[in-house]
């Protein structure tokens, strides 16, 4: 029996009298052409996209009014600051200064009800050269121990040209009315001051309306408080004065 003959290998022709094996793909790996007219893609061109305008947003005029004002606002107050500095630069404004020259005590009964009338001088400076001081209302207190009030008064307005000084003078009197009167332990402790020290230590404090002015075109309106410690007054039997010695200036709270 005759065995079949080998394979041809791959690449060589065939043997003469043969036609070529047939290929699997007719077309050479490919797919059939399509027929003429017909398009590769299943629709001749995309639908066009819908195009969505939005309105222009109006300016919003309120957030403009608001940054306008703030920037005015901003301005006013820089233009404020700046007048400020060139006035002070100019004027160089000071407050007055206040010292007590003398205080006598007169009258003075610790029993029940406290009698006493207070006399004092106060020189009162005006420092400034360019500004004139006008004291419209003038309230002082005298009070022992700092804080305890024993009695009060007004004195009259007072105008202080540039570079000058005056004397102010104030009278307080308590003589025992109900209306002023002072508790009954207060009383206690001022006899008892002058009777272990021979002393007793007041105080007065001033609060006064003023007005400083510079011709025409400057004027500045403040409440100043004034405030005068210390005041060592040594009593012979109901009379006393002030203690001599040299004393600081009354402090100023502008």
């Amino acid at each position: 029996m005759q065995s079949p003959p080998p394979p041809l290998p791959h690449g060589y022709p065939p043997a003469m009298g043969y036609p070529p094996p047939p290929m699997m793909y007719p077309h050479g790996g490919y797919g059939p052409p399509l027929p003429p007219g017909y398009s590769p893609y299943p629709y001749g061109h995309p639908p066009p996209g819908t195009v969505i305008i939005y309105p222009a947003t109006p300016p919003n005029r309120a957030a403009a009014c608001a940054r306008g004002c703030l920037a005015a606002m901003i301005i006013i107050v820089i233009l404020i600051c700046l007048s400020s500095l060139l006035t002070w630069a100019i004027l160089r404004p000071q407050t007055p200064v206040f010292h007590v020259d003398n205080m006598s005590v007169t009258n003075f009964n610790t029993s029940t009800p406290f009698t006493a009338t207070w006399n004092t001088n106060i020189s009162v400076q005006n420092p400034n050269h360019k500004l004139r001081v006008y004291f419209d209302r003038i309230m002082v207190v005298v009070l022992y121990d700092e804080e305890d009030m024993l009695g009060d008064t007004w004195l009259n307005p007072i105008l202080m040209e540039t570079k000058t000084n005056t004397t102010v003078n104030a009278v307080i009197a308590v003589n025992g009315s109900a209306e002023n009167a002072v508790p009954i332990w207060v009383s206690q402790e001022m006899s008892k001051d002058r009777r272990e020290l021979g002393a007793v230590i007041f105080s007065l404090r001033f609060r006064i309306w003023a007005t400083f002015k510079s011709g025409n075109w400057w004027t500045r309106s403040l409440v100043m408080k004034v405030s005068c410690e210390d005041l060592k007054v040594k009593f012979d039997a109901s009379s006393g004065a002030l203690e001599p010695g040299k004393r600081d200036d009354c402090a100023v709270y502008a």
